[in-house]
């Protein structure tokens, strides 16, 4: 058609008829062809009696628009292009789809075993068990990973066998330890007690605990605040009276996780011992100084006596002469018990073992004391009641029976008696010696082994006592694996009894 819209040619009309044919100018998509460069409408021909889509585009030269060009299509043909175009495209997309599933499927049959054993390994991991690996032999992604899963359990093993380790030599350096050791958190929480401080302490299950409740001790308390407050090193020294133990304390600032405070640990050094013999060191100076004192003072004191004229009173000076002599041998004496207990306390010698029949030894010291016996005017007798013959130091259980017996026969009243009887117990010899004298108080028996332990003071100085005889008997009789044991009542006399072992352990 021309540009003013008259049709010059037409596919359905030719001749005369064309000429009949309405002027197009007015159609839309003739309208919307010129304006835009396209144009297209859906409607009904009166020409043609059907639903059409008409499409117009402009025929141009030289930029002169010289008509339009417009085309007509039935729209059910148009509809049944569009049908088959679909039906195209739906086939092409399942035949895709099921080329897409047939293809995951094969690679997912190549994927899968090998990810259930990655998954399996890993549950594994999860669970605590490092020992699991992946057995994927594969070059891809896959195989890669199930390599980075296994050296990652290697890593992770070791570095745990590495704790543990670690964690056992602490726990063995811990459990070794004589020392008792406290460790808390800056909250006061008990993380640590080793089993030396349980074990002093008495104490049960203190982890988790606040330090105050498992540690009922006011010394320790302040310690532990102390280090908490400050972070300094602090010392101390507390007696845990219900163990009857006394502890040195060093208490030190104690490591906490990053960003937290700093908790504290604290040593428990058991110092009983130490203490106990300090103590003993000190009492044992204090009571030779006295012991030695004495005599000292008086043999001054005759000397002087002497010096000031009683020389020339021979009554006298032979009254201060002899009593000189009787400190100066009960200062030997004394000297002589300390030599002998330092000799039995260092080992200087060691016990000489032989088979000893006890009754001879018994004999043998009954023998010996007789006239000591007999001018105290005291009964001493010996019994054999089958004491069996023990593998022992014959001098060191006649020294031990010796000093027994002695004290027996001083301490008897005149026309008392002294009896010692050699017998036998569950393979065991035991030598009793009974007297009965004065007897000694249930207070001072667990005391009387002790060094210059008297039970009576001034009755033991007046005959001649350095206080020494029985520390002596316990220490021979330490030496010798033997025990020595006592019971006595007041005016009931004393009954010691010395069993020895048929070979010294």
């Amino acid at each position: 058609m021309t540009p003013d819209g008259r049709v010059v040619a037409d596919s359905a009309v030719s001749g005369r008829e064309l000429g009949a044919v309405e002027n197009h100018a007015h159609r839309p998509e003739v309208e919307q062809a010129i304006a835009s460069g396209r144009g297209s409408d859906i409607r009904r021909s009166a020409t043609v009696g059907a639903e059409l889509l008409y499409v117009a585009v402009p025929i141009r030269r030289g930029g002169r628009l010289l008509g339009v060009s417009r085309v007509a299509r039935p729209v059910v043909r148009v509809e049944h292009e569009v049908s088959r175009l679909r039906r195209e495209i739906a086939w092409a997309l399942g035949i895709a789809f099921l080329l897409t599933v047939a293809l995951a499927l094969a690679l997912s049959a190549s994927l899968a075993g090998p990810l259930r054993q990655i998954m399996d390994s890993a549950r594994r991991f999860a669970a605590g068990d490092l020992s699991a690996r992946s057995r994927v032999d594969r070059t891809d992604e896959m195989g890669e990973l199930a390599q980075i899963l296994n050296r990652s359990a290697d890593q992770l093993q070791a570095r745990l066998t590495e704790v543990a380790r670690e964690r056992a030599r602490a726990d063995a350096i811990l459990s070794s330890m004589e020392e008792g050791l406290l460790a808390v958190d800056h909250q006061g929480t008990v993380l640590l007690a080793n089993e030396s401080l349980c074990r002093g302490l008495a104490l049960r299950h203190p982890a988790g605990r606040h330090y105050l409740e498992a540690v009922r001790q006011r010394e320790v308390a302040s310690l532990v605040e102390e280090v908490l407050r400050t972070g300094q090193r602090r010392e101390a020294e507390v007696h845990v009276h219900h163990v009857r133990r006394v502890y040195a304390l060093v208490g030190g600032p104690f490591p906490s996780v990053e960003g937290a405070p700093h908790g504290a640990v604290v040593t428990f050094h058991d110092i009983t011992d130490r203490r106990r013999l300090e103590q003993i060191r000190r009492d044992f100076v204090a009571n030779a100084s006295h012991e030695l004192r004495t005599p000292l003072t008086s043999i001054r004191g005759f000397v002087e006596a002497l010096e000031d004229g009683a020389l020339a009173e021979p009554a006298n000076a032979q009254r201060f002469l002899a009593k000189i002599r009787f400190h100066a041998e009960r200062m030997a004496a004394l000297v002589g018990d300390l030599l002998e207990l330092s000799r039995l306390e260092s080992g200087e010698r060691s016990p000489r073992m032989e088979r000893v029949a006890p009754m001879e030894i018994v004999e043998d010291v009954v023998a010996s004391l007789g006239d000591l016996a007999a001018s105290k005017q005291v009964s001493l007798s010996a019994h054999d009641a089958g004491a069996p013959d023990v593998h022992t130091d014959a001098d060191r259980l006649r020294r031990i029976l010796e000093n027994i017996v002695e004290n027996g026969i001083k301490y008897t009243q005149v026309g008392g008696k002294v009896e010692v009887t050699a017998q036998a117990a569950g393979g065991s010899a035991v030598v009793v010696v009974q007297d009965d004298g004065p007897g000694i108080g249930a207070e001072h028996l667990p005391r009387i082994f002790e060094r210059f332990y008297r039970v009576d003071k001034a009755r033991s100085r007046a005959i001649g006592g350095t206080g020494l005889g029985l520390a002596i008997v316990r220490h021979l009789a330490e030496s010798i694996h033997a025990t020595v044991t006592v019971t006595s009542e007041p005016d009931r006399g004393s009954r010691f009894v010395v069993t020895v072992p048929p070979r010294a352990v």
